[in-house]
C-alpha cells in the first residue's frame, strides 16, 4: 500500500474569547478618601464578554449595572445551593477523614435557599425557570431559543426579571444598594 498517505491534521486552538474595555469597580478604593485621579470609584479592564450570557448583555449596554449586580446576586445563592437545589445527605456512610459527621446544610446554603425561594415567589415559576438557566447555570440564550422571536422573548423575560430581582433586593440604577431606614 505505497500509494496511501497520511493525511496530516493540524490541530489550532482557538479559545472562545471576546474581550472588552469596560468600567469595574475599583477594589482598592477607599471611601475614607476623596474619589481622584489617584483614588478612583471605577477603573478600566477587560472583560470576556463571551463568559456568560449576562456578560454579554451587559458589555453591549442591553442591561444597566443593577441588573449586572442582581445577577450576580442570582448566581453566587444558586452556587451556594449547589446549583439545582441541596442535595440529600447520606446518613449511613461512615466519615472517612477522622472528622466526624458533617452537617448536611450549612447555614449559608439555609440562608442562599430562602433568598431563591423569596426570588421564585418575586418571578414566578416560568422567569425564575429562565433566570436558573441563564444566571444560575450559565446557558447561552442561544442554547435554550432556536429562532430570532424565541432569543427575543428569552431576553425579555430574563431583563424584566432581573429588574424585579434588583428592586425586590434594594439595588438602584447605579448598582449601590439602598441603605435600610
Amino acid at each position: 500500500m505505497a500509494g496511501k498517505r497520511k493525511q496530516k491534521v493540524e490541530l489550532v486552538w482557538r479559545p472562545k474569547t471576546t474581550l472588552a474595555n469596560v468600567y469595574v469597580d475599583n477594589p482598592f478604593h477607599s471611601r475614607a478618601h476623596d474619589a481622584a485621579e489617584t483614588n478612583p470609584v471605577k477603573i478600566k479592564a477587560q472583560v470576556n464578554i463571551k463568559e456568560s450570557a449576562i456578560a454579554t448583555l451587559a458589555a453591549r449596554g442591553h442591561i444597566n449595572e443593577a441588573q449586572v449586580r442582581a445577577a450576580d446576586r442570582f448566581r453566587s445563592l444558586w452556587e451556594a445551593m449547589g446549583g439545582a437545589g441541596a442535595g440529600s445527605f447520606d446518613y449511613s456512610r461512615e466519615p472517612v477523614d477522622g472528622g466526624g459527621p458533617r452537617e448536611p446544610l450549612t447555614e449559608r446554603q439555609i440562608r442562599a435557599g430562602l433568598e431563591l425561594k423569596m426570588a421564585r415567589e418575586a418571578l414566578g415559576n416560568r422567569a425564575y425557570g429562565i433566570m436558573s438557566k441563564i444566571a444560575g447555570e450559565g446557558y447561552a440564550i442561544q442554547e435554550l431559543a432556536t429562532s430570532h422571536r424565541e432569543r427575543t422573548t428569552l431576553t425579555d423575560y430574563l431583563k424584566d426579571g432581573l429588574d424585579e430581582l434588583a428592586r425586590s433586593w434594594g439595588y438602584e440604577n447605579r448598582g449601590t444598594q439602598r441603605k435600610s431606614a
